[in-house]
């Protein structure tokens, strides 16, 4: 019944959250763009205030689930 989808247009304006039907299929991820063309400046934000020691445990999909979301 989940009618998310995806809108990169949405996602420019909003910084990467108009990746909705990411979000959907994993909700604790910090990473809502997950292929390569999907831009998520609020990921890139995140993974350098991780790599920088400001924010730990941040969560991302594993390469397992995301082999089952393509799927």
């Amino acid at each position: 019944g989940d009618l998310s989808t995806n809108c990169w247009w949405v996602a420019l304006l909003t910084l990467g959250e108009g990746w909705h039907n990411n979000h959907h299929a994993f909700p604790r991820s910090a990473r809502h763009g997950l292929k390569w063309y999907e831009i998520d400046l609020t990921w890139v934000f995140l993974n350098t205030l991780e790599r920088f020691g400001f924010i730990r445990k941040v969560h991302v999909p594993t390469e397992r689930q995301l082999e089952r979301f393509r799927d």
